[in-house]
């Protein structure tokens, strides 16, 4: 695109239909009928025929996964428990399809021996059943036995592998594939071709050498090499662990899909550990912390200020990274960041890297002092290419879109939900044709590797993706980055806009939110982080629908039997999971579904001190805060936010 001069007007590009067709060109093949079919567009049809799925089913990618986690149903059966009693960590389980079970068609069957022991879950076992009826084969490893003694009957966790054309790969010893790789192969599964440029090779070197190092550096720089590339490298040469601490789970979840898609086959070992983890993530996690099988984690300030006890013995950390480090000066309210230089300390003082793009003269001063900085790299390159087209309050978005989609210029349009983004772009691909694709966590991994393939190459031009699509990929030549609706917070805000132009070319951020977006957020944010009285609400309503403190039914079934106003299935899952871990209830499977049994409460209960609760608290205050700021600010105040870092004006660089 020419320099076009910076303006709050819309930049269209010029139709390019004669462009558009030749894309099409290139992928049509005539078949014997005479009928022109273009693989291309076969691929597309297929995708969005799924779209529904990718987005509700939570377990919709389990098929395409290698191995995971996950707890056994039915464990309770049969006089089960006592085979259970008898099982240690480390058995070796068989899977056995039950295609004529008469409770499920995809049944499968998990074995010690002859010995059953329960099944794999109905929501997963539908998803990799017909591979098994393919001719795939899965396999078990006892990860966990949880319960026994007075914390009541036993459960199960399995590690389950499906097996890669026929071969006998090692399955507990080498679990996360090969423990070797140099540093060209580390590098390269993290950005690729490219080479570090000279601030984030200042920043390594001071690492390397063991100081406590601050680096401050702007949106779409690459601080995140800075700190995945030395933690890889020690956990390969010398098993040492690290923690990341992010100020918000949505962060640090965005950041836990691309690491794990890239360390997976070198065999490094990432976790997450926040209040929006499953009951088995929650479980695995508690087993890895307790065996150190583990070498990243990536942790809220909560999360890990109420459980610094596990990283200890074989789970010590020995570098701790701090990521959008500023909040430990803005957020000093929040009581883990208040306490973050104590529970560094708790944690054997491991060495420390701090991570901001926003640093002003008292907030340097204070991480320099509560992290005991010794070292800092300041880079103050700015992003000159970037421009804010300020759109806000657009009225109809689908149209301005297409309009936007009319050239030939690459464009991610980012949304809130999985659900919107396979709307949208069903909606765009009726007027645009086949250049226009969704892409979210919830999609396969394959999927979602063919799509980035597909847009890296030009086939497609358009993605309506969530905070899913950009972590990890690196796409030079991104033109537009569209903010479709409001984001939750200013560093997502920040992140997605500084995926346009990285190769340096003229490139806009289009802001198409409004006021109206603000409540929307709102009412997600407290659907799934329910406020303290709505889990009063819905712990006196379990009480009273219990019978003999047994409740049995799924999240739905309760929402139809509560009838609490704006409480859906997602809100009660997200309670449950904080009475559990209060120990208001527990939660049993077994072959006719899952049960809650309220447990006895023998001590006054302060569900504010939950770190699922608190890290809600901070979700909401950070939106709060985001709000204001991206809602009244004018476009040059938001585009200066954007395209340079903010540091202190009279300190060196380097150090």
């Amino acid at each position: 695109m020419p320099n076009t001069p910076r303006t709050n007007k819309l930049p269209l590009p010029t139709s390019s239909e004669a462009a558009f067709e030749r894309v099409l060109a290139e992928y049509e093949t005539t078949v014997p009928s005479g009928a022109v079919v273009s693989p291309l567009r076969s691929w597309i049809d297929s995708a969005f025929a799924s779209a529904a799925t990718y987005a509700q089913d939570r377990y919709a990618s389990i098929g395409d996964a290698s191995a995971f986690n996950t707890k056994v149903a039915g464990v309770s059966f049969n006089d089960r428990q006592h085979i259970l009693a008898g099982i240690v960590p480390g058995s070796a389980l068989s899977l056995v399809r039950e295609p004529e079970n008469a409770f499920d068609a995809n049944a499968i069957a998990v074995k010690f021996g002859a010995l059953q022991l329960g099944y794999v879950k109905r929501d997963i076992a539908k998803h990799i059943a017909p591979h098994i009826d393919n001719g795939a084969s899965y396999r078990a490893v006892v990860k966990h036995i949880t319960g026994g003694g007075d914390r009541g009957h036993y459960g199960l966790n399995v590690y389950i592998e499906r097996m890669s054309d026929g071969f006998d790969a090692p399955l507990l010893e080498n679990i996360q594939g090969s423990r070797d790789a140099d540093p060209q192969t580390i590098r390269e599964a993290l950005i690729g071709d490219h080479r570090p440029h000279d601030a984030q090779r200042q920043a390594l070197s001071r690492i390397d050498h063991g100081a406590n190092t601050l680096l401050l550096m702007g949106t779409g720089r690459g601080k995140s090499f800075c700190f995945s590339y030395p933690a890889v490298v020690r956990a390969l040469g010398s098993s040492q662990k690290t923690i990341v601490v992010y100020p918000l789970r949505a962060l640090a979840n965005d950041q836990f899909e691309a690491l794990h898609r890239r360390l997976e086959p070198l065999g490094v070992r990432v976790l997450r550990a926040n209040g929006s983890i499953t009951p088995d993530e929650r479980e695995h996690l508690t087993a890895a912390l307790q065996s150190g099988a583990w070498d990243i984690v990536l942790a809220t300030p909560e999360f890990l200020t109420y459980h610094c006890d596990a990283f200890s013995g074989v789970s010590k950390p020995s570098f701790l990274v701090v990521d959008e480090a500023h909040h430990l000066f803005e957020s000093r309210h929040r009581k883990a960041y208040q306490s973050l230089g104590q529970t560094i300390a708790r944690l054997g003082k491991p060495q420390i890297l701090a991570l901001s793009a926003t640093l002003h003269d008292d907030a340097f001063a204070h991480l320099v002092s509560t992290l005991g900085i010794t070292a800092w790299v300041i880079d103050p390159t700015m992003r000159e290419n970037l421009d804010v087209i300020d759109a806000r309050g657009t009225r109809d978005k689908i149209e301005y879109l297409k309009r936007l989609g009319d050239g030939d210029e690459k464009c991610i349009v980012y949304v809130n939900s999985r659900k919107e983004a396979g709307k949208i772009a069903e909606e765009l691909r009726a007027r645009l044709g086949d250049i226009a694709m969704f892409y979210h966590a919830g999609m396969p991994s394959a999927l979602r590797a063919e799509v980035e393939g597909h847009f890296r190459r030009g086939d497609l031009r358009i993605i309506i993706a969530t905070s899913a699509f950009g972590e990890g990929i690196d796409l030079p030549d991104v033109r537009h980055v569209v903010h479709y609706h409001l984001n939750f917070d200013l560093t997502e805000f920040n992140q997605q806009s500084g995926r346009a132009g990285r190769d340096g070319a003229p490139a806009f951020v289009h802001l198409l939110y409004g006021d109206r977006d603000r409540g929307i957020n709102e009412f997600i944010l407290d659907r799934e982080n329910p406020r303290l009285e709505t889990l009063r609400l819905i712990y006196r309503g379990l009480r009273a629908l219990a019978r003999n403190d047994r409740i049995v039914g799924s999240e739905d079934d309760l929402v139809r039997e509560l009838q609490l106003k704006a409480v859906d299935a997602a809100t009660i899952r997200a309670a449950l999971r904080i009475f559990v871990d209060e120990k208001l209830l527990a939660i049993e499977e077994d072959d006719e579904g899952r049960s809650l049994v309220l447990l006895p409460v023998v001590e006054k209960i302060d569900l504010e001190r939950n770190e699922r609760f608190a890290e809600g608290e901070a979700i909401r205050e950070a939106f709060g805060q985001f709000c204001e700021l991206a809602l009244r600010a004018d476009g040059p105040t938001l585009r200066r936010i954007i395209d340079r870092p903010i540091y202190p004006q009279h300190i060196a660089h380097l150090r």
